[in-house]
Protein backbone atom coordinates (compact mmCIF):
# COMPACT_ATOMS: atom_id res chain seq x y z
CA UNK A 1 0.00 0.00 0.00
CA UNK A 2 1.32 3.43 -0.46
CA UNK A 3 1.20 5.57 2.35
CA UNK A 4 0.88 9.48 2.78
CA UNK A 5 0.59 11.83 5.75
CA UNK A 6 -0.86 14.55 6.28
CA UNK A 7 2.17 16.87 5.41
CA UNK A 8 2.52 15.04 2.20
CA UNK A 9 5.06 12.89 2.82
CA UNK A 10 5.33 9.56 1.68
CA UNK A 11 6.21 6.05 3.01
CA UNK A 12 6.48 2.15 1.82
CA UNK A 13 5.43 -0.41 4.03
CA UNK A 14 4.66 -4.66 3.87
CA UNK A 15 1.07 -4.08 4.02
CA UNK A 16 0.07 -6.42 1.57
CA UNK A 17 0.54 -4.15 -1.35
CA UNK A 18 -2.98 -5.10 -3.27
CA UNK A 19 -5.20 -4.28 -0.44
CA UNK A 20 -5.41 -8.02 0.62
CA UNK A 21 -4.68 -8.43 3.93
CA UNK A 22 -5.08 -12.00 5.42
CA UNK A 23 -7.25 -11.02 8.34
CA UNK A 24 -9.05 -7.39 9.37
CA UNK A 25 -7.56 -6.98 12.81
CA UNK A 26 -4.20 -8.14 11.51
CA UNK A 27 -4.69 -5.30 8.70
CA UNK A 28 -5.61 -2.89 11.47
CA UNK A 29 -2.84 -3.77 13.44
CA UNK A 30 -0.21 -3.33 10.83
CA UNK A 31 -1.57 0.39 9.84
CA UNK A 32 -1.85 1.19 14.21
CA UNK A 33 2.49 0.40 13.65
CA UNK A 34 2.31 3.56 11.67
CA UNK A 35 0.81 6.39 14.77
CA UNK A 36 3.12 6.64 17.47
CA UNK A 37 2.30 3.95 19.64
CA UNK A 38 4.50 2.07 22.31
CA UNK A 39 5.17 -1.51 21.20
CA UNK A 40 3.96 -4.53 21.42
CA UNK A 41 0.59 -3.61 19.53
CA UNK A 42 -2.43 -5.73 19.58
CA UNK A 43 -5.94 -5.21 17.50
CA UNK A 44 -9.11 -6.28 17.77
CA UNK A 45 -12.41 -5.85 16.04
CA UNK A 46 -14.77 -3.11 18.61
CA UNK A 47 -17.71 -4.07 19.03
CA UNK A 48 -19.21 -0.60 19.79
CA UNK A 49 -18.86 0.67 16.29
CA UNK A 50 -20.78 3.29 14.51
CA UNK A 51 -23.52 3.14 11.85
CA UNK A 52 -20.97 5.45 9.06
CA UNK A 53 -17.47 4.66 10.57
CA UNK A 54 -18.21 0.78 10.53
CA UNK A 55 -14.15 0.09 10.27
CA UNK A 56 -12.89 0.71 13.65
CA UNK A 57 -10.71 -1.20 16.24
CA UNK A 58 -10.16 -1.51 19.66
CA UNK A 59 -5.87 -1.18 19.87
CA UNK A 60 -3.41 -2.03 22.63
CA UNK A 61 -0.24 -0.63 22.97
CA UNK A 62 2.31 -0.63 25.11
CA UNK A 63 4.18 -2.94 27.25
CA UNK A 64 2.52 -5.03 29.81
CA UNK A 65 1.27 -3.07 32.96
CA UNK A 66 1.92 0.05 31.11
CA UNK A 67 -0.57 -0.84 28.49
CA UNK A 68 -3.29 2.02 26.65
CA UNK A 69 -6.32 1.84 24.96
CA UNK A 70 -6.78 3.45 21.54
CA UNK A 71 -9.25 3.06 18.53
CA UNK A 72 -8.12 3.06 15.40
CA UNK A 73 -11.04 4.08 12.76
CA UNK A 74 -11.48 4.52 8.99
CA UNK A 75 -13.35 7.73 7.66
CA UNK A 76 -16.26 6.27 5.17
CA UNK A 77 -14.99 7.26 2.23
CA UNK A 78 -18.38 6.59 0.74
CA UNK A 79 -19.65 9.22 3.15
CA UNK A 80 -16.65 11.51 4.12
CA UNK A 81 -15.76 12.49 0.32
CA UNK A 82 -13.50 15.37 1.67
CA UNK A 83 -11.88 13.46 4.80
CA UNK A 84 -9.38 16.50 5.24
CA UNK A 85 -12.24 18.79 5.87
CA UNK A 86 -13.46 16.10 7.95
CA UNK A 87 -10.10 16.36 10.00
CA UNK A 88 -9.33 19.72 9.77
CA UNK A 89 -12.94 20.40 11.66
CA UNK A 90 -11.98 17.61 13.91
CA UNK A 91 -8.83 18.99 14.88
CA UNK A 92 -10.10 22.74 14.80
CA UNK A 93 -12.79 21.76 17.58
CA UNK A 94 -10.24 19.51 19.64
CA UNK A 95 -8.31 22.44 20.18
CA UNK A 96 -10.80 24.85 21.20
CA UNK A 97 -11.82 22.62 23.45
CA UNK A 98 -8.52 22.35 25.34
CA UNK A 99 -7.52 25.57 25.13
CA UNK A 100 -11.15 26.39 26.91
CA UNK A 101 -10.08 23.82 29.55
CA UNK A 102 -6.90 25.82 30.37
CA UNK A 103 -8.99 28.78 30.78
CA UNK A 104 -10.79 26.76 33.85
CA UNK A 105 -14.31 27.16 32.11
CA UNK A 106 -15.97 24.39 33.78
CA UNK A 107 -17.50 24.35 37.15
CA UNK A 108 -16.03 22.51 40.15
CA UNK A 109 -18.64 19.95 39.60
CA UNK A 110 -18.20 19.07 35.73
CA UNK A 111 -15.86 16.79 33.90
CA UNK A 112 -15.39 17.06 30.61
CA UNK A 113 -12.32 15.00 28.61
CA UNK A 114 -11.52 15.93 24.71
CA UNK A 115 -11.22 13.56 21.82
CA UNK A 116 -7.51 13.28 21.22
CA UNK A 117 -5.88 12.32 18.27
CA UNK A 118 -2.73 10.37 18.06
CA UNK A 119 -0.42 11.73 15.66
CA UNK A 120 1.66 9.22 13.18
CA UNK A 121 5.53 8.46 13.13
CA UNK A 122 5.95 11.23 10.84
CA UNK A 123 3.91 13.95 13.09
CA UNK A 124 0.95 14.03 10.68
CA UNK A 125 -2.67 13.83 12.71
CA UNK A 126 -4.20 10.76 10.41
CA UNK A 127 -2.54 8.68 7.44
CA UNK A 128 -4.25 8.54 3.89
CA UNK A 129 -3.61 5.00 2.45
CA UNK A 130 -3.86 5.04 -1.18
CA UNK A 131 -4.60 1.13 -2.93
CA UNK A 132 -6.76 -0.03 -5.71
CA UNK A 133 -9.61 0.68 -3.84
CA UNK A 134 -8.68 4.67 -3.83
CA UNK A 135 -7.97 6.77 -0.93
CA UNK A 136 -8.53 6.36 2.15
CA UNK A 137 -8.50 8.02 5.37
CA UNK A 138 -7.29 6.48 9.15
CA UNK A 139 -7.35 8.14 12.64
CA UNK A 140 -6.03 7.02 15.72
CA UNK A 141 -7.39 8.40 19.16
CA UNK A 142 -7.14 7.75 22.39
CA UNK A 143 -9.74 5.61 23.88
CA UNK A 144 -11.39 7.68 26.89
CA UNK A 145 -10.72 5.97 30.46
CA UNK A 146 -13.61 5.13 32.66
CA UNK A 147 -16.57 6.14 30.46
CA UNK A 148 -19.23 4.87 28.71
CA UNK A 149 -22.32 5.61 26.09
CA UNK A 150 -25.91 4.35 26.03
CA UNK A 151 -27.30 3.26 22.49
CA UNK A 152 -31.05 4.78 23.99
CA UNK A 153 -32.49 5.37 27.40
CA UNK A 154 -34.00 1.70 27.13
CA UNK A 155 -30.69 0.71 28.50
CA UNK A 156 -31.41 2.42 31.81
CA UNK A 157 -33.67 0.27 33.67
CA UNK A 158 -34.67 2.61 36.43
CA UNK A 159 -37.17 5.74 35.85
CA UNK A 160 -34.67 8.33 37.93
CA UNK A 161 -31.53 6.83 36.51
CA UNK A 162 -33.04 7.63 32.89
CA UNK A 163 -34.02 11.24 33.91
CA UNK A 164 -30.49 11.68 35.23
CA UNK A 165 -29.20 10.66 32.12
CA UNK A 166 -31.20 13.24 29.86
CA UNK A 167 -30.13 16.04 32.33
CA UNK A 168 -26.35 15.65 31.95
CA UNK A 169 -26.83 15.04 28.06
CA UNK A 170 -28.73 18.15 27.88
CA UNK A 171 -25.84 20.34 30.74
CA UNK A 172 -23.57 18.16 27.63
CA UNK A 173 -24.58 19.89 25.12
CA UNK A 174 -24.37 23.43 26.82
CA UNK A 175 -21.03 22.51 27.71
CA UNK A 176 -19.99 21.41 24.24
CA UNK A 177 -20.77 25.05 23.10
CA UNK A 178 -19.09 26.67 25.91
CA UNK A 179 -16.04 25.00 25.14
CA UNK A 180 -16.18 25.78 21.17
CA UNK A 181 -17.24 29.03 21.69
CA UNK A 182 -13.95 30.06 20.35
CA UNK A 183 -14.38 29.14 16.92
CA UNK A 184 -15.60 31.25 13.98
CA UNK A 185 -18.26 29.46 12.27
CA UNK A 186 -17.79 31.70 9.49
CA UNK A 187 -14.44 30.24 8.74
CA UNK A 188 -15.19 26.80 8.79
CA UNK A 189 -16.98 24.85 5.83
CA UNK A 190 -19.38 22.32 6.11
CA UNK A 191 -16.82 18.95 5.85
CA UNK A 192 -20.02 17.18 4.67
CA UNK A 193 -21.65 19.23 1.62
CA UNK A 194 -24.81 19.03 1.90
CA UNK A 195 -25.56 18.01 5.87
CA UNK A 196 -28.26 19.58 7.44
CA UNK A 197 -29.21 21.17 3.98
CA UNK A 198 -33.10 20.59 4.01
CA UNK A 199 -33.47 22.50 0.78
CA UNK A 200 -31.45 20.11 -0.75
CA UNK A 201 -33.11 17.09 1.21
CA UNK A 202 -36.36 18.23 -0.29
CA UNK A 203 -34.63 18.58 -3.55
CA UNK A 204 -33.59 14.88 -3.47
CA UNK A 205 -36.95 13.45 -2.66
CA UNK A 206 -37.94 15.47 -5.65
CA UNK A 207 -35.88 14.25 -8.07
CA UNK A 208 -36.14 10.59 -6.57
CA UNK A 209 -40.64 10.51 -6.78
CA UNK A 210 -39.60 11.77 -10.27
CA UNK A 211 -37.91 8.43 -10.86
CA UNK A 212 -34.27 9.79 -12.10
CA UNK A 213 -31.97 7.65 -12.89
CA UNK A 214 -29.28 9.45 -14.61
CA UNK A 215 -27.99 13.10 -13.94
CA UNK A 216 -29.27 13.59 -17.24
CA UNK A 217 -32.89 12.84 -15.46
CA UNK A 218 -32.02 14.50 -12.64
CA UNK A 219 -30.14 17.72 -14.27
CA UNK A 220 -33.55 20.36 -12.87
CA UNK A 221 -32.75 19.03 -9.14
CA UNK A 222 -29.19 19.07 -8.74
CA UNK A 223 -27.36 22.13 -7.13
CA UNK A 224 -25.26 24.37 -9.07
CA UNK A 225 -22.66 24.33 -7.02
CA UNK A 226 -19.59 21.97 -7.93
CA UNK A 227 -17.95 20.50 -4.62
CA UNK A 228 -21.57 19.73 -3.40
CA UNK A 229 -23.03 18.49 -7.14
CA UNK A 230 -19.98 15.54 -6.71
CA UNK A 231 -20.44 14.81 -3.11
CA UNK A 232 -24.34 14.59 -3.50
CA UNK A 233 -25.38 13.41 -7.43
CA UNK A 234 -25.90 10.03 -6.63
CA UNK A 235 -28.60 10.40 -3.81
CA UNK A 236 -31.12 12.52 -6.35
CA UNK A 237 -30.79 8.99 -8.72
CA UNK A 238 -33.23 5.96 -7.87
CA UNK A 239 -30.36 2.80 -7.65
CA UNK A 240 -33.09 0.07 -7.51
CA UNK A 241 -35.37 -2.25 -10.69
CA UNK A 242 -38.23 -0.45 -12.10
CA UNK A 243 -40.28 -3.27 -10.62
CA UNK A 244 -39.24 -2.95 -7.09
CA UNK A 245 -39.31 1.23 -7.24
CA UNK A 246 -42.62 1.20 -8.32
CA UNK A 247 -43.46 -1.39 -5.79
CA UNK A 248 -42.07 0.88 -2.72
CA UNK A 249 -43.94 4.38 -4.56
CA UNK A 250 -46.95 2.88 -4.66
CA UNK A 251 -46.70 1.30 -0.90
CA UNK A 252 -49.99 2.35 0.69
CA UNK A 253 -48.07 2.96 4.11
CA UNK A 254 -45.92 5.72 2.52
CA UNK A 255 -48.36 7.96 0.32
CA UNK A 256 -49.88 9.66 3.54
CA UNK A 257 -45.95 10.20 4.30
CA UNK A 258 -44.94 11.33 1.24
CA UNK A 259 -48.06 13.67 1.37
CA UNK A 260 -46.96 15.04 4.75
CA UNK A 261 -43.13 16.27 3.62
CA UNK A 262 -44.60 17.98 0.95
CA UNK A 263 -47.35 19.90 2.39
CA UNK A 264 -44.65 20.67 5.46
CA UNK A 265 -41.34 21.85 3.35
CA UNK A 266 -42.51 25.56 4.73
CA UNK A 267 -41.78 24.67 8.37
CA UNK A 268 -39.34 21.61 7.87
CA UNK A 269 -36.62 24.84 5.91
CA UNK A 270 -37.60 27.14 9.30
CA UNK A 271 -34.14 26.47 10.72
CA UNK A 272 -32.47 27.11 7.35
CA UNK A 273 -34.30 30.01 6.26
CA UNK A 274 -34.13 32.33 9.53
CA UNK A 275 -30.15 31.28 9.20
CA UNK A 276 -30.48 32.95 5.54
CA UNK A 277 -32.11 36.13 7.17
CA UNK A 278 -30.01 36.38 10.25
CA UNK A 279 -32.77 36.27 12.83
CA UNK A 280 -30.76 33.24 13.73
CA UNK A 281 -27.02 33.02 14.41
CA UNK A 282 -24.48 30.77 13.38
CA UNK A 283 -22.76 28.65 16.12
CA UNK A 284 -20.05 25.56 15.86
CA UNK A 285 -22.53 22.67 16.44
CA UNK A 286 -21.40 19.18 16.75
CA UNK A 287 -23.76 17.64 14.09
CA UNK A 288 -24.79 14.36 15.25
CA UNK A 289 -26.02 14.56 19.06
CA UNK A 290 -27.57 11.10 19.39
CA UNK A 291 -27.28 9.47 22.70
CA UNK A 292 -24.66 7.67 21.92
CA UNK A 293 -22.06 10.24 21.49
CA UNK A 294 -22.45 11.45 24.62
CA UNK A 295 -19.48 9.62 27.31
CA UNK A 296 -21.04 9.29 30.81
CA UNK A 297 -18.35 8.62 33.67
CA UNK A 298 -18.30 4.90 35.45
CA UNK A 299 -17.01 6.51 38.14
CA UNK A 300 -19.73 9.38 38.84
CA UNK A 301 -22.30 9.28 36.30
CA UNK A 302 -21.48 13.13 35.14
CA UNK A 303 -21.46 13.69 31.63
CA UNK A 304 -17.11 13.15 30.79
CA UNK A 305 -17.66 14.57 26.88
CA UNK A 306 -18.95 14.44 22.91
CA UNK A 307 -17.61 12.29 20.70
CA UNK A 308 -17.61 11.55 17.00
CA UNK A 309 -16.86 15.20 15.53
CA UNK A 310 -16.70 14.21 11.85
CA UNK A 311 -19.94 16.70 11.56
CA UNK A 312 -18.84 19.65 13.17
CA UNK A 313 -19.87 22.57 11.10
CA UNK A 314 -21.47 25.94 11.14
CA UNK A 315 -24.94 26.12 11.83
CA UNK A 316 -27.39 27.44 14.86
CA UNK A 317 -27.08 25.50 17.48
CA UNK A 318 -31.14 24.87 17.52
CA UNK A 319 -30.19 21.75 15.18
CA UNK A 320 -28.34 19.64 17.77
CA UNK A 321 -30.67 20.99 20.52
CA UNK A 322 -33.53 19.35 18.45
CA UNK A 323 -31.88 16.14 16.97
CA UNK A 324 -30.95 15.34 20.43
CA UNK A 325 -34.77 16.28 21.94
CA UNK A 326 -36.38 14.23 19.43
CA UNK A 327 -34.22 11.36 20.23
CA UNK A 328 -34.66 11.18 23.47
CA UNK A 329 -38.00 12.32 24.29
CA UNK A 330 -38.85 9.19 21.64
CA UNK A 331 -39.64 6.36 23.98
CA UNK A 332 -40.37 3.72 21.75
CA UNK A 333 -36.68 4.28 19.81
CA UNK A 334 -35.85 5.01 16.61
CA UNK A 335 -36.95 1.46 14.84
CA UNK A 336 -39.78 0.65 16.11
CA UNK A 337 -42.03 -1.36 14.21
CA UNK A 338 -45.48 -0.30 15.57
CA UNK A 339 -46.34 3.98 15.36
CA UNK A 340 -48.67 3.37 18.08
CA UNK A 341 -46.26 2.60 20.65
CA UNK A 342 -44.83 5.73 19.83
CA UNK A 343 -44.62 8.75 22.58
CA UNK A 344 -43.59 11.83 23.86
CA UNK A 345 -41.71 11.27 27.05
CA UNK A 346 -42.33 14.65 28.53
CA UNK A 347 -40.45 13.82 31.47
CA UNK A 348 -37.38 13.23 29.72
CA UNK A 349 -38.10 16.17 27.35
CA UNK A 350 -38.22 18.34 31.25
CA UNK A 351 -34.95 16.84 32.28
CA UNK A 352 -32.81 17.50 29.09
CA UNK A 353 -34.22 21.21 28.68
CA UNK A 354 -33.66 21.73 32.41
CA UNK A 355 -29.81 20.51 32.37
CA UNK A 356 -29.30 22.52 29.03
CA UNK A 357 -30.48 26.36 29.69
CA UNK A 358 -29.45 26.05 33.28
CA UNK A 359 -26.05 25.14 31.92
CA UNK A 360 -25.90 27.43 28.75
CA UNK A 361 -25.03 30.68 28.07
CA UNK A 362 -27.42 33.58 27.33
CA UNK A 363 -29.69 32.66 24.27
CA UNK A 364 -31.22 34.90 22.23
CA UNK A 365 -35.37 35.13 22.51
CA UNK A 366 -35.78 34.09 19.24
CA UNK A 367 -33.64 30.68 19.72
CA UNK A 368 -35.04 30.08 23.06
CA UNK A 369 -38.82 30.50 21.21
CA UNK A 370 -38.25 28.09 18.33
CA UNK A 371 -36.48 25.55 21.16
CA UNK A 372 -39.74 23.17 20.96
CA UNK A 373 -40.23 23.94 17.11
CA UNK A 374 -36.57 22.48 15.99
CA UNK A 375 -37.43 19.01 17.62
CA UNK A 376 -40.27 18.47 15.27
CA UNK A 377 -38.24 19.91 12.60
CA UNK A 378 -35.13 17.88 12.63
CA UNK A 379 -37.79 14.74 12.99
CA UNK A 380 -39.70 15.63 10.18
CA UNK A 381 -35.95 16.33 8.64
CA UNK A 382 -34.74 12.90 9.08
CA UNK A 383 -37.91 11.10 8.19
CA UNK A 384 -37.48 12.93 4.90
CA UNK A 385 -33.84 11.78 4.34
CA UNK A 386 -34.74 7.83 5.56
CA UNK A 387 -37.97 8.41 2.74
CA UNK A 388 -36.24 9.01 -0.12
CA UNK A 389 -33.00 6.41 0.81
CA UNK A 390 -35.72 3.59 1.21
CA UNK A 391 -37.31 4.79 -2.39
CA UNK A 392 -34.32 5.32 -4.14
CA UNK A 393 -32.80 1.90 -3.20
CA UNK A 394 -31.03 2.80 0.21
CA UNK A 395 -28.07 4.79 -1.14
CA UNK A 396 -26.67 6.27 1.83
CA UNK A 397 -28.22 4.78 5.02
CA UNK A 398 -26.90 1.46 3.91
CA UNK A 399 -28.46 -1.90 5.01
CA UNK A 400 -26.01 -4.39 6.76
CA UNK A 401 -26.01 -8.28 6.37
CA UNK A 402 -29.72 -9.41 8.18
CA UNK A 403 -31.43 -5.87 8.95
CA UNK A 404 -34.47 -5.91 7.45
CA UNK A 405 -34.73 -4.67 3.62
CA UNK A 406 -37.92 -2.71 4.88
CA UNK A 407 -35.68 -0.72 7.94
CA UNK A 408 -35.64 2.57 6.29
CA UNK A 409 -39.32 2.24 5.32
CA UNK A 410 -39.65 1.66 8.92
CA UNK A 411 -37.02 4.80 10.29
CA UNK A 412 -39.29 7.05 7.79
CA UNK A 413 -42.70 6.00 9.18
CA UNK A 414 -41.29 6.32 13.32
CA UNK A 415 -39.96 9.78 12.25
CA UNK A 416 -42.93 11.34 10.96
CA UNK A 417 -44.76 9.54 13.65
CA UNK A 418 -43.04 10.97 16.08
CA UNK A 419 -43.09 14.61 14.25
CA UNK A 420 -46.83 14.10 14.81
CA UNK A 421 -46.75 13.19 18.26
CA UNK A 422 -44.54 16.19 18.94
CA UNK A 423 -46.74 18.70 17.30
CA UNK A 424 -49.68 17.26 19.42
CA UNK A 425 -47.59 17.75 22.76
CA UNK A 426 -46.32 20.98 21.51
CA UNK A 427 -48.13 23.02 24.50
CA UNK A 428 -46.73 20.65 27.27
CA UNK A 429 -43.04 20.98 25.42
CA UNK A 430 -43.15 24.57 26.25
CA UNK A 431 -44.27 24.74 29.36
CA UNK A 432 -41.22 22.35 30.04
CA UNK A 433 -39.20 25.16 28.40
CA UNK A 434 -41.13 27.71 30.58
CA UNK A 435 -40.23 25.65 34.23
CA UNK A 436 -36.74 25.14 33.04
CA UNK A 437 -36.07 29.15 32.31
CA UNK A 438 -37.35 29.88 36.05
CA UNK A 439 -34.92 27.34 37.58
Amino acid sequence: MHIKNLHGSDARTGLHGKGHPSAPSERARQIASLFDLPEPIEAYEFPQRGNINRETFLIIAGPRGERGEYLLQLLNPEVFSRPRAVMDAMNSCIQAQQKALSECVLREDEEWEPVRLITTKEGGNYLEISDQGGCKCWRMMRKISHARSYKNLREIPDPPGRLKVAEQAGRGLALFGILTASMDPSAMACPLPGYRDTHRYYDQLASVLAGSRTLQDAAAFLPAEPVLRRSTQEHFLVHIQPEEYRRRLGDPQLQPLIARALEQKSFAVTLQEELRSGDLKKAVVHGDTKLDNFLFSTLTGKLKGLVDLDTVMPHTWLTDWGDLARSLANAAGEIEPDPHRIEVDLEVFEALARGFIRRAPPLQRQEMNLMVEAAQIMALELGIRFLADYLRGDSYFKLSPGEPPDLNKIRAIVQFTLFERLRARADSAKRCIAEACKE
